[in-house]
């Protein structure tokens, strides 16, 4: 499981989707704005239970992207695509197709876009929106427990339940304590490998910071679509090392939630 190798694979699998991913961030930006602007003092209390649904759907969001099965093009049919575009007066954007001609014409299709996975996914956390409050909330509870007692135990507790939502992705009905100790159970041995992992994007997100948080619309795709295939090199390690069984978690496709 080498790090430098998930990462380059979750930049080509975000590649073709830079459109809808724009778009997410500012739906999210609008989402969490109208709610703290509509429930005043009582907003994060909301944001508490509200949290759930939304980590779910985008775990799912990201889980889909990771498992898209793309082949990279060589050099040449890039060369071949790059020329066939500009003899079309056609030039991409974040994943948007536009063409220049007696007018601009922005497509957003994904039909013309087979590598770009529909935003609906996002909203499936909701479909399921008991379970992925209940998880949560215990896992942030459980969290900040351990970190009552110090700030590294804190630290460990969070590395053991970081897979929970990948886990309640592919088996949104499982139950949550089932989820968290499936979670520890896998984690244990790679605790600190997906702590490097977490270290590599501090130079991502120092620059999102100082960009006035716009960067995040690249960063978050870009640190979720990484832990969505740490988490399926993951389970599939775990399988093979007899640490789960392989029916246990399963792996739900897009068209069965």
């Amino acid at each position: 499981m080498e790090l430098g190798r998930l990462k380059k694979k979750a930049r080509f699998q975000l590649s073709n989707n830079g459109s809808n991913l724009a778009l997410l961030f500012l739906m999210t930006v609008a989402f969490y704005a109208l709610l703290f602007f509509m429930l005043g003092r009582f907003s994060l209390e909301a944001v508490l239970i509200i949290n759930g649904p939304v980590v779910l759907g985008f775990t799912i969001y990201f889980l889909a992207i990771s498992r898209v099965e793309k082949k990279p093009r060589t050099k040449k049919e890039k060369e071949d695509k790059d020329k066939e575009k500009k003899q079309k007066g056609k030039f991409s954007i974040f994943g948007a197709e536009i063409t220049i001609g007696k007018k601009i014409k922005i497509n957003l299709d994904t039909a013309e876009h087979p590598y770009r996975v529909s935003m609906k996914y996002v909203f499936y956390g909701f479909k399921y929106f008991l379970n992925a409050a209940a998880l949560y909330i215990w896992t942030t509870l459980l969290i900040l427990v351990w970190s009552v007692l110090l700030i590294v135990p804190g630290v460990i507790k969070a590395l053991d339940l970081s897979m929970s939502f990948f886990i309640l992705a592919d088996n949104p009905t499982m139950d949550v304590r089932q989820a968290t100790n499936l979670s520890a159970r896998m984690m244990k041995g790679y605790r600190k490998k997906f702590f490097l992992l977490n270290l590599s994007f501090i130079g991502w997100i120092l620059i999102s910071i100082f960009t006035f948080s716009i960067g995040f619309a690249i960063t978050i795709p870009y640190m979720m679509t990484t832990y969505a295939l740490f988490y399926d090199e993951l389970k599939n390690e775990s399988i093979r090392n007899g640490i789960i069984a392989e029916d246990e978690i399963g792996t739900k496709r897009l068209w069965e939630y």
